[in-house]
Formats: C-alpha cells, sequence, structure tokens
C-alpha cells in the first residue's frame, strides 16, 4: 500500500517538476515521508513504543489526527494515506 503510494505521487512529482533537479528534490522528500509513516504506523501498533511514535509525529510535523483507539497497521496505513491525499502535503 505504501509502495504504491510513494511510486503514485513520485509519478505526479516528476511530471510536474520544472527540471531533472527539482523532480530529484521532490521524490527524495517524499521517499522521505514515506519512510517517517512507515516508522510511525510500526512504532504505534505496538503499545509499548506509541510515545516514540508520538514523538516522531512531532518532529515530522505529521499533521494527521492520531488514531483514538486500537487499530491494525493496514487500517491505521490506509487512514493516513487517504488524509495525505486530501491535504496534499
Amino acid at each position: 500500500m505504501l509502495v504504491e503510494w510513494v511510486v503514485d505521487w513520485a509519478e505526479l512529482l516528476a511530471d510536474a517538476a520544472r527540471s531533472d533537479d527539482d523532480a530529484q528534490t521532490l521524490v527524495s522528500r517524499l521517499c522521505r515521508r514515506g519512510k517517517a509513516i512507515a516508522r510511525f504506523v510500526l512504532l504505534w501498533c505496538e503499545p509499548k513504543t506509541r510515545a516514540t511514535a508520538v514523538q516522531l509525529a512531532a518532529v515530522e510535523r505529521f499533521a494527521w489526527p492520531l488514531p483514538t483507539c486500537r487499530i491494525e497497521p493496514p487500517d491505521l496505513m490506509h487512514q493516513i494515506l487517504a488524509w495525505e491525499n486530501q491535504h496534499c502535503s
């Protein structure tokens, strides 16, 4: 799910970029964000590391709402990516 999201956005960003350097910069930022989202989901879904997930969300300035209840990793990933798509970070 995350890989498909990154690929879709990478294609859009590369097409919209003014130059190859701009495209590379945009895609690099996107990949970093994808890695951070993956790390957040991993940390959040383990109760012992939720505080770390909250710290990561703050450092990365994730604007999406934190989950309010127990949620399975695929469902959390889906919610986050849907939010990201709607808000075009």
